[in-house]
């Protein structure tokens, strides 16, 4: 009977282990966040996180070389246009001498843009600098010829307080007609985004006149007052380098820039 009593309570603890541990099924699986092996994303910006033009790759330039030369103009003289002034005689003069050709006595040609057509690649667009500034002084645009990028706008300061007003008329880019008394003595225009020349002039004095050149590659320059100019950083390789003036028209020639190297170009013009 005892030995009957014993089985009983031992199949009773085997029922209630197997109850315990039986029926509960496979936990659930835990939850793991996805890891991206995707590297970062590259944008086309130059160090100072300014935006680039659109096809024109910023990359290290290593060993870049170095165009340098002179333009220069042997045609006949060109003289200045000499305008009597009617109004703000005490700013502007009595007579104002426009000069759409400036040479200096050995012939160098100011005021040409000189720049690579082809390049598609190289130093970021902030090379041109980070603030573009168009003067009114003495009732003459300074500078006459103003290179800036893509993406960036243009301060435009009337340094004769007076009144003036600046009327830009462009192609692509929005247009700005706008007077500036002297009570302004800094406005901005709207960025541009499109490569292109554009004019400006002044509707209160009609002589005044300079040329904004908007780029897409940092390599363009203008010709200082005696027909130099240097364009740095160039990687090696075969280039065609444009010569533009408002004047003369536009030379072309082809240029090859070694690592490292200088390659020399000079243009002149004949008219």
């Amino acid at each position: 009977m005892k030995r009957i009593t014993h089985l009983i309570m031992l199949l009773t603890v085997l029922s209630l282990l197997l109850a315990a541990c039986g029926g509960g099924g496979t936990a659930p699986a835990q939850s793991v966040a996805p890891t991206s092996t995707m590297p970062p994303a590259q944008n086309n910006q130059g160090d100072s996180g300014a935006p680039q033009a659109e096809g024109y790759q910023v990359v290290p330039v290593t060993g870049g070389g170095t165009i340098r030369g002179r333009i220069t103009y042997s045609g006949p003289p060109v003289e200045p246009q000499v305008v009597t002034v009617d109004k703000d005689v005490e700013k502007c003069g009595q007579t104002q001498e426009v000069v759409k050709v400036r040479v200096d006595g050995s012939g160098g040609l100011a005021d040409a843009v000189v720049r690579i057509t082809n390049i598609t690649a190289g130093k970021a667009m902030d090379a041109l600098g980070s603030e573009f500034v168009l003067d009114q002084a003495n009732c003459v645009y300074v500078p006459a010829v103003l290179i800036v990028p893509v993406g960036k706008e243009v301060k435009i300061k009337n340094s004769d307080a007076i009144l003036h007003n600046v009327h830009t008329t462009p192609f692509d880019n929005p247009p700005l007609n706008v007077a500036q008394p002297a009570t302004q003595p800094e406005i901005m225009s709207q960025a541009f985004t499109i490569p292109e020349t554009i004019p400006v002039g002044c509707d209160v004095h009609k002589w005044m006149f300079a040329n904004i050149v908007v780029v897409d590659t940092p390599y363009a320059v203008v010709s200082g007052a005696d027909g130099s100019f240097t364009l740095t950083d160039v990687p090696a390789g075969e280039y065609a380098v444009e010569v533009w003036h408002s004047e003369l028209g536009t030379q072309t020639a082809n240029v090859t820039v070694e690592a490292g190297q200088e390659a020399k170009l000079d243009v002149d013009f004949t008219q």
